[in-house]
């Protein structure tokens, strides 16, 4: 097995890092812009068992939402070669720790000399570029900062003491 890995702090929550990641439509803002994306999702968000395909420089790759938690999302891919790759998010301070790591599994050995001809470094390109992207992404449009968000709302009047008569003696 082989493992590349990239990390980057982003000025942000880990629940808007991580939703940038898993809303379908914001794939295209962050991925590099060779690689087409087909999600096979009806959802707007990627949850586990849902499926997308890439295809870069010719190379046709399916993806599997293996497991999504609130720190970490798992795919497992196949296509030239396949494995798994994993985010995770990281709370340090206000900002957020990104660690993007792909795995490639053994294979035959047409997928061991594909990786190591051209997929290491094709793969190793895109990690930094569309971790660069991300953050960017991420730090210009965070979003909310969790499911329930503190806002100016109006508390109601307090309750009238009218109707309450006091007896001070």
């Amino acid at each position: 097995m082989e493992r590349i890995e990239e990390m980057t702090a982003v000025r942000a929550a880990v629940p808007q890092a991580l939703r940038a990641l898993t809303t379908v439509s914001r794939f295209a803002e962050w991925m590099a812009p060779d690689v087409d994306l087909t999600p096979h999702t009806h959802g707007d968000t990627l949850g586990p068992g849902d499926r997308f395909e890439l295809r870069v420089l010719g190379l046709d790759v399916s993806y599997l939402v293996e497991a999504v938690s609130e720190r970490e999302v798992v795919f497992s891919f196949s296509g030239p070669w396949s494995g798994r790759e994993r985010w995770s998010f990281i709370a340090d301070g206000a900002d957020t720790l990104v660690r993007r790591t792909y795995e490639v599994e053994d294979g035959s050995p047409a997928a061991v000399l594909a990786w190591r001809t051209v997929g290491r470094f094709l793969v190793l390109a895109h990690l930094k570029y569309e971790l660069a992207r991300f953050r960017s992404l991420v730090e210009a449009d965070p979003g909310a900062r969790g499911e329930i968000e503190s806002g100016s709302r109006e508390l109601p009047p307090p309750p009238s003491t009218s109707s309450f008569p006091i007896d001070e003696g």
